[in-house]
């Protein structure tokens, strides 16, 4: 066995480090072509061939598009492309499900106590007007799964931190798909009490409560997935510590 693999891996993440601080300093923005490969591997000091794996690597992250005959292009990386990695995880390895619901609920309450802190006049309108969209959704007996997403996503926007706001985002997409075939929502009105109670929290300007409102609800999430995957015996049951509906 040879060492050439571990070199050649780490040649290319040296690539990607340096490609994405070029990106950087010369200040190009989303939809900008990068110079030609040639031109490019020439400045960087390195071969045309580590330059096409560092580029395959930050396009599968969603940071460059390649389009054939015209060149590179700089592109803004969504939490649809950054979770892409991942999906394949979830499918594998079922106990991540219970993984990714435990992060979430490390950073979703100091989110909702933020955009407490930051929320303006319009921000809280928009809050409030989902809260009715997903009343009227509910009335229809239609799953909140977009409405929720919308929700929380609102929230992470109020908090005002961009970092963030693509984490949540990724998780959220990561959920969709375990919200969707794992998770059938049930209790959809336990999910709009909690929701109001976050939204009035966050309202009123006050942080601690809406932090404890999120982690209240999140709470219920994690307890229903426990029960859920529990009985689908995908994976051990996460900790019983709350009840509640059927939500992610």
């Amino acid at each position: 066995m040879t060492a050439s693999p571990i070199k050649r891996q780490k040649l290319t993440d040296s690539v990607v480090a340096e490609l994405l601080s070029l990106i950087v300093r010369g200040g190009f923005e989303p939809g900008q072509r990068l110079p030609p490969e040639r031109q490019l591997a020439e400045e960087m000091g390195v071969s045309r061939s580590s330059l096409r794996d560092a580029v395959a690597r930050l396009e599968v992250l969603g940071h460059l598009a390649v389009r054939q005959g015209d060149g590179i292009f700089v592109r803004q990386p969504s939490a649809a492309n950054l979770c892409l990695p991942f999906t394949g995880l979830l499918t594998r390895l079922p106990q991540s499900a219970r993984d990714l619901l435990e992060f979430r609920q490390l950073i979703e309450p100091g989110v909702a106590a933020l955009a407490a802190e930051r929320a303006t006049p319009e921000s809280v309108q928009l809050l409030l007007g989902g809260l009715e969209q997903q009343r009227r959704t509910a009335g229809r007996g239609i799953k909140l799964t977009e409405e929720d997403l919308q929700f929380h996503a609102l929230i992470a926007q109020m908090a005002g931190n961009e970092v963030l706001t693509l984490i949540l985002g990724t998780l959220q997409h990561l959920l969709h798909s375990l919200r969707d075939h794992d998770l059938p929502g049930d209790q959809p009105q336990l999910t709009i009490e909690q929701h109001t109670e976050i939204a009035q929290a966050i309202a009123a300007g006050s942080p601690e409560t809406a932090r404890q409102a999120m982690s209240r609800h999140l709470e219920s999430v994690i307890f229903t997935a426990s029960q859920t995957l529990a009985a689908a015996a995908v994976v051990p049951a996460l900790p019983s510590h709350a009840k509640g509906d059927t939500h992610a």
